[in-house]
Order: structure tokens, then C-alpha cells, then sequence
């Protein structure tokens, strides 16, 4: 993370990183982007969006055993963090939840990166209408 001076001393340039404040964990929090949460279908992925007032985006990646083997799920839930971590601007107020099918298997971890945030951005205009609402 890059710092500089500004009015309050210490400013963020841009910040790559991915830590805690990024991630849902809590199953409360979860249950309610399920529950409340907008429902996004994509072909490599299925997306489950809630708009929150807090300008911290939060991801949760979830990949099932359809996907393939350990190896296979790890490298899929790296990708689509990469993509969240090198893309967060694009999911400022906005917690996500990232469904991963089984065609992601195929693609290499910078592939992944890209396909997913390119989907996303696909079915979803921050205006909360997908394609079909706007009549595409």
C-alpha cells in the first residue's frame, strides 16, 4: 500500500490489499446477503449482491466439490480473489458472494480473475439492474 501526505496527515494512494475488513465471515452477515441479497446468474458464475452503507466492499467465495478436487477449488478461490483484490473500486458499498460452477475448472488463475469480474460487470450496472431488467 502506497501512503502519502494529505489533510489528515496519511492518506491511501491505492490500496491492493485483501485483508479481514474484505472478507464476510460472520454467518450472520452471510445468511442475510443470502436471504436479502439480489441474485446474479452469470455462465462461469452465479452472484448473490446486497447494497450496504459501509463503503468497504466484502467478498465470500464459495466453490463446491462439483468444481473438482482441492487443488482445483484453491485455484478458483485465488483467482476470484485476485480479481476482487486487483478490482475493489468496482464493489465499493456492496458485500458479494461469488458462486463458482463447474466450467471455472477449465480456466487458469488469470483467466479467472478476469472472466469473473468481466460477468459481473456483465450482469450487474451498480444501478442493481440486471440485463433483463434493462431489457438486454
Amino acid at each position: 500500500m502506497r501512503r502519502g501526505i494529505g489533510a489528515d496527515n496519511v492518506i491511501c494512494a491505492m490500496d491492493f490489499s485483501l485483508g479481514r475488513v474484505h472478507r464476510l465471515a460472520r454467518q450472520r452477515e452471510i445468511d442475510r446477503l443470502f436471504r436479502e441479497g439480489i441474485k446474479l446468474e452469470g455462465k462461469l458464475f452465479s452472484f448473490r449482491v446486497l447494497r450496504k452503507e459501509d463503503p468497504t466492499p466484502r467478498l465470500l467465495v464459495v466453490v463446491g466439490k462439483r468444481v473438482g478436487k482441492a487443488v482445483v477449488r484453491n485455484r478458483v478461490k485465488r483467482g476470484v480473489r485476485e480479481g476482487f483484490r486487483q478490482n475493489k473500486e468496482l464493489f465499493r458499498y456492496l458485500d458479494v458472494a461469488v458462486l463458482a460452477r463447474p466450467e471455472t475448472a477449465r480456466l487458469r488463475p488469470g483467466e479467472i480473475a478476469r472472466e469473473w469480474v468481466r460477468e459481473f460487470q456483465e450482469v450487474y450496472d451498480g444501478a442493481g439492474n440486471t440485463p433483463h431488467a434493462r431489457g438486454l
